[in-house]
């Protein structure tokens, strides 16, 4: 339960350490700078307040990912594909559902039978075939999306149970590039429309893309 609020955790803390230093407070060094501390045995270099940023090098939170959906960062880009899809769905009429995705998400979020068996919030919301059927059913995932109506319901289970997943070069190419695109695509085959298809990744909804203060607020 405390991953949720691990990272707020250790930004809070930064924050008061920052505060009592400006105040004048010092703090232990030598677990870091001594002889036998991080500096000399782990990092192997000395401690410098450059990485911090500032005069000239940028500061880390420029670096930020802020995810636009609660679920596994790498599957977000499945879930924004879903959506588009998600209007023009009955299904009911759903065939089969295919999910193209880089290697690193195919690899965490689309391989081993488990992904399609989520019996957890945390397995559910690292389950690629999940976050893209709970988005064809619903229209988008929200924290309702794992709850227990949604985790046990056998609409969602069947739907599941068509969708694959696999690699696109492409996508892999994009992701480990500069700057860092988070593609996916998405398949449908249906009884009665066809095939129908839906891309997300590498626009302004990209979560590797710059965003304003009103795209963060929202």
């Amino acid at each position: 339960m405390f991953k949720a609020a691990a990272t707020g955790h250790a930004a809070r803390a930064g924050v008061y350490a920052a505060l009592l230093a400006r105040a004048g407070m010092q703090g232990p060094h030598l677990p870091f700078e001594g002889k036998a501390g991080w500096c000399a045995n782990v990092a192997r270099e000395r401690f410098s307040m450059s990485a911090f940023g500032g005069h000239g090098t940028p500061f880390k939170i420029l670096e930020t990912l802020i995810k636009n959906r609660p679920a596994l960062g790498i599957a977000i880009s499945s879930i924004l594909a879903a959506e588009k899809l998600a209007p023009l769905r009955n299904i009911d009429d759903i065939k089969k559902v295919h999910v193209e995705v880089h290697q690193y998400a195919k690899e965490v979020g689309g391989t081993g039978d488990h992904r399609w068996h989520p019996d957890t919030r945390e397995g559910a919301d690292h389950s690629i075939p999940y976050v893209t059927a709970a988005a064809l059913m619903g229209g988008t995932v929200n924290l309702r999306t794992y709850d227990d109506a949604h985790l046990r319901s056998p609409r969602l289970r069947a739907l599941m149970q068509k969708i694959s997943v696999t690699e696109n070069t492409e996508f892999t190419k994009a992701f480990n590039q500069e700057p860092q695109q988070h593609r996916a695509r998405i398949t449908l085959v249906t009884e009665s429309h066809g095939t129908l298809t839906a891309d997300s990744g590498g626009d302004e909804d990209d979560m590797s893309a710059a965003m304003s203060d009103a795209h963060i607020e929202e």
